[in-house]
C-alpha cells in the first residue's frame, strides 16, 4: 500500500530527527563536561563521542523496524519484498549519513591525537555491526509480521474498504482501520439476542451516508469554475471528511463502553460523546438519518432516548 508506506516513511523521518537530536544533545553535554574538567578531546572524551555515535547508529534499525512492524500490524498489512528492499535502503542511507558525519567532524581530531587508526577501525566495526543489525532485524520483522497476521482474527483493511465503500487510502487518512476493526470485533462477539448484527448494519449505513456529506452541495453552473465556487467545494469536502472522522471515532469510543459490564459503563461520558456527534453532524442535510441508523447501536448501550 503506497499510502501506508508514505505514512510510515513520514514516521521514519520524525524518528531519525529525534535520534540525531538526542545524539547532538549527548555530544554537547560531553563537550561541556570534558571542557570544564580540562580534558577536551582527551582519549576519554573522544571515546565517549564515538560511543554516542555508536548508540545512535544502533537505534536506527531498532527504532525504524519497530515503527514498520507496529504500523503494519495495526493496519494488518504484510511487508512485501519491494518494501523490504526500500526499508533496507532507508536504514543503510541513514547509518551511512551518521558515519559520514562523525568522519567529517572528528577524524582529523582523532588524527591530531595519534588515534587515526583506532578511529578508522572503530568506524569499520560500526558499519559492519549496523549492517548485521539491519539484515537480522529485517528478517525477524518480516517473520514476526507474517506470523501475527496469520493468527489475527481482525477484519482485513481491504474487507473494510469493501464494506464501507471507501478506498483503503481513505481509511488510512481517516485513521479508521483500527477503530472499525474494533467495532466489528466487539459487535461480532455479542450474543445474537442483543441484535448486534442489526446494530453493526446500522453503523455501516451511517458511515455510508456520512461519507456523502460535503460532496452534494449545489453550485450554480454559471459559477462552477469560479474561485469562490472551488473554495466552497474544497471547504465542504473538508467539513464532510471531519464529520465522517468524528462519526467513526464516536462509534469506536462507544463500542468500548459497550464492551464493558453494564454497571461499569459511564452514562455521562456516553451522553456527552453523542451530543458532540450530533453537533458535528448538524450542519449537514441528512444528519437525522445518520442518527436514526445508529439507533440500534445506541439502544445496545441502554440510552436510546439520548440520541433523539
Amino acid at each position: 500500500m503506497k499510502d501506508l508506506n508514505s505514512q510510515i516513511d513520514s514516521m521514519f523521518r520524525e524518528k531519525i530527527y529525534h535520534v540525531l537530536g538526542e545524539n547532538a544533545s549527548r555530544i554537547q553535554k560531553l563537550n561541556i563536561r570534558y571542557t570544564k574538567s580540562n580534558k577536551k578531546y582527551s582519549p576519554e572524551h573522544l571515546d565517549a563521542i564515538s560511543g554516542s555515535f555508536e548508540r545512535a547508529i544502533k537505534e536506527i534499525p531498532r527504532e525504524l523496524l519497530r515503527i514498520e512492524k507496529s504500523t503494519r500490524l495495526k493496519y494488518l498489512v504484510p511487508l512485501d519484498d519491494e518494501r523490504r528492499q526500500d526499508i533496507i535502503k532507508i536504514m543503510t542511507t541513514d547509518v551511512e549519513m551518521l558515519i559520514e558525519k562523525i568522519t567529517r567532524e572528528y577524524r582529523l581530531i582523532f588524527k591530531d591525537h595519534q588515534l587515526e587508526e583506532e578511529f578508522d577501525g572503530r568506524i569499520k566495526v560500526m558499519l559492519k555491526l549496523a549492517q548485521q543489525k539491519i539484515d537480522e532485524g529485517i528478517g525477524k520483522t518480516v517473520e514476526s509480521i507474517d506470523e501475527k497476521l496469520k493468527s489475527s482474527q481482525q477484519i482485513q483493511p481491504e474487507k473494510l474498504a469493501e464494506i464501507y465503500n471507501l478506498d483503503e487510502s481513505t481509511l488510512i487518512d481517516l485513521k479508521a482501520i483500527e477503530p472499525l476493526q474494533t467495532v466489528h470485533e466487539v459487535l461480532g462477539a455479542m450474543p445474537e439476542n442483543q441484535n448486534a448484527e442489526v446494530a453493526l448494519d446500522g453503523v455501516r449505513q451511517a458511515v455510508l451516508l456520512c461519507a456523502k456529506f460535503g460532496t452534494q452541495m449545489e453550485i450554480d453552473p454559471k459559477h462552477a469554475t469560479s474561485v469562490e465556487a472551488r473554495r466552497f467545494k474544497k471547504m465542504s469536502l473538508i467539513a464532510g471528511t471531519l464529520a465522517l472522522k468524528e462519526l467513526i471515532y464516536t462509534v469506536y469510543v462507544l463500542v468500548q463502553q459497550l464492551d464493558l459490564p453494564v454497571e461499569k459503563r459511564n452514562d455521562d461520558i456516553i451522553s456527552k460523546i453523542i451530543a458532540k456527534l450530533k453537533e458535528s453532524l448538524s450542519p449537514f442535510e441528512g444528519d437525522e438519518k445518520v442518527l436514526e441508523c445508529l439507533g440500534p447501536f445506541i439502544q445496545m448501550l441502554s440510552i436510546s432516548g439520548k440520541c433523539k
